[in-house]
């Protein structure tokens, strides 16, 4: 895990944030001089609770990876699996649902910040629609 992401990856969801309907204001906590991940504080309207996000690099999303969260990444966190090209397993999931954190891809995160409990979001990604 780390800050291997394209530059045009956070620059899509800060540009992505400022359209929002449910973001007041977002503001990176990483520094990027020195931090290993790229760490975001978005503040929502109509009293939705604060979100942290955390935009993983990898290609592959494990639980592995889960369990090496930063230490901010904890109850009420979103974990952005940013690359395009990614996957995770839905049993990460389940784990981090039972930590009240959120994992999924652009779309997830989107939909995810119109809910409080964005943890219960089933994102289209997952949704089963034969």
């Amino acid at each position: 895990m780390g800050r291997n992401l394209h530059y045009t990856i956070p620059q899509y969801l800060e540009s992505a944030l400022n359209k929002h309907a449910k973001v007041l204001s977002w503001e990176r906590m990483d520094k990027s001089q020195t931090d290993e991940h790229y760490i975001y504080l978005i503040r929502r309207s109509d009293g939705l609770s604060e979100v942290i996000v955390h935009l993983s690099d990898e290609y592959e999303y494990s639980l592995n990876d889960y369990f090496q969260k930063p230490d901010s990444i904890r109850e009420g966190a979103f974990i952005l699996v940013a690359r395009p090209e990614a996957v995770y397993d839905d049993s990460i999931v389940e784990v981090a649902q039972q930590d009240q954190v959120s994992i999924g891809k652009f779309g997830a995160l989107m939909g995810a910040l119109y809910k409080e409990r964005h943890w219960n979001y089933v994102p289209k990604e997952r949704r089963d629609e034969n």
